[in-house]
């Protein structure tokens, strides 16, 4: 089966980032063909509002024909995945599984010195909706959402549409998310042949929540998705969202679905679906290992648990921080935070609600110490979109080097891309100071209950 998952999709880039930094190499989290690397390069070299022309359009070329799924079947993303560990031997003293939270994940699967499953994966299908009607996205694949939840009984599926954070793909694309509620075969083998005797399995259980139309028994669409528009928001409607459409060209605001219930659930993105922990937990009994259940309502609470397991990490080591690798959504390094001593502080998106994190993480930043900061290239611009002055506002007083999107080019820099991650890894190379040591499962809970003051739902079996 061919590779399905979109480019994206953080699955496939926390598993790559997390296996690259077992090995202590890099890996560029966004795989483009040296065609593609080109056309970005270049249009990096040209006004903003050229790259968001091109580059919506450029999504009709990424977007899979929906006949890929005609013969799904979800051990074959599963397969997929475990694949990205092929190039290591031997076993390990942990294994994360559960939210991809992107560079919270992967930096947390790394200071454990552990190979990261996921519990959802995403495909990116040809056809949106140019106008924003939200029942023509619904049915593009309403059908196949159906039939592949039926087929594959030990998961769920999830049409996510948002036309505000993701405008400039679904005009053209949409999307359909699969999360495991059952543990898979594989990764219960992967687990049995890779995880030493008696080691952790360390799950992972976002709480974020949002609200949902119930299309199907394992089957819901969502729309919206996290940042500083609420779920209700986006259904209810307001002026601002009326303002993005109109300058966006979106003749339609009315994101309801008539024929539907409306529930909460987990957000698609960052919720963890039931069934798999309990699954996950059951087989860890049978077979003796510890399992170890983070489960924490927000996502930014994964954030603060990672940047508090490498300052242990380095406190352990008699170390002081390098400085600080400020990350947003998918453009994070794990690897360079681990080879120089760096605090990874992971962001969501690049709107207001991690703004406003940045700043309350802000006074645990070392003093004198430089902070890379990697504003996210993406080509949306949206109404919850902080300005790039409120970002050199939020840093002020600190040394802060900027690694990703040029000012110029905010937020629509496609050079960006390809290169942002190149400043980071020349200064690693002269600051080169790896973090050797790792953390047991059980002192990320003592980072919670203690450092962090949150409560944490733990329970390990011998």
């Amino acid at each position: 089966m061919p590779a399905i998952e979109s480019n994206e999709s953080s699955s496939p880039i926390v598993t790559r980032a997390v296996s690259a930094g077992l090995r202590g190499e890099f890996c560029d989290n966004y795989v483009f063909p040296s065609w593609q690397k080109a056309l970005l390069t270049a249009l990096g070299t040209l006004p903003q509002a050229v790259a968001r022309f091109a580059i919506s359009r450029f999504e009709t070329v990424n977007g899979l024909n929906p006949h890929v799924l005609d013969n799904f079947s979800i051990d074959e993303l599963v397969s997929q995945r475990l694949g990205d560990y092929d190039q290591l031997s031997g076993t390990f003293p942990a294994i994360t599984m559960g939210a991809a939270l992107s560079g919270a994940t992967a930096s947390l699967s790394l200071a454990l010195g552990a190979p990261f499953l996921p519990q959802a994966f995403v495909t990116t299908l040809k056809g949106g909706s140019k106008s924003g009607n939200v029942d023509e996205y619904l049915h593009r694949s309403l059908d196949t959402a159906l039939r592949l939840a039926d087929e594959n009984p030990g998961m769920m599926t999830i049409q996510h549409y948002d036309p505000v954070h993701d405008g400039w793909m679904t005009r053209y694309v949409n999307h359909i998310r699969f999360k495991l509620l059952d543990l898979p075969p594989a990764y219960a083998g992967f687990i049995k042949s890779r995880l030493e005797p008696g080691g952790a399995v360390v799950y992972l259980e976002g709480g974020a929540a949002w609200l949902r139309y119930r299309v199907g028994t394992r089957s819901v669409f969502q729309v919206g998705g996290w940042g500083g528009i609420s779920a209700e928001e986006f259904l209810e409607g307001s002026d601002r969202i009326r303002a993005y459409a109109s300058r966006s060209g979106l003749k339609f605001t009315d994101w309801k679905l008539k024929d539907y219930p409306l529930e909460h659930g987990p957000e698609s993105e960052w919720g963890s679906e039931p069934g798999l922990a309990e699954a996950l937990e059951a087989f860890c009994r049978r077979e003796g290992y510890r399992f170890v259940r983070i489960s924490l309502p927000h996502p930014n609470d994964f954030s603060r648990l990672a940047f508090a397991a490498a300052r242990e990490l380095l406190e352990k080591e008699g170390r002081s921080p390098a400085g600080v690798l400020v990350e947003m959504f998918s453009q994070f390094d794990a690897t360079a935070a681990r080879q120089a001593g760096l605090l990874p502080l992971w962001l969501i998106f690049n709107t207001h609600d991690s703004l406003e994190y940045l700043k309350e993480m802000r006074t645990q930043f070392p003093q004198g110490k430089p902070v890379f900061f990697s504003p996210l290239a993406t080509f949306s611009l949206p109404p919850d979109r902080v300005a790039w002055e409120d970002w050199e506002i939020a840093l002020a007083g600190t040394a802060w080097i900027n690694i990703g999107t040029r000012p110029s080019h905010y937020p629509a820099d496609a050079r960006a891309l390809v290169k942002w991650a190149e400043p980071l890894r020349e200064w690693v190379a002269k600051n080169l100071n790896p973090v050797t040591g790792r953390l047991e499962a059980e002192d990320l809970v003592s980072l919670l209950e203690v450092e962090l003051d949150l409560s944490v739902n733990q329970k390990a079996q011998q």
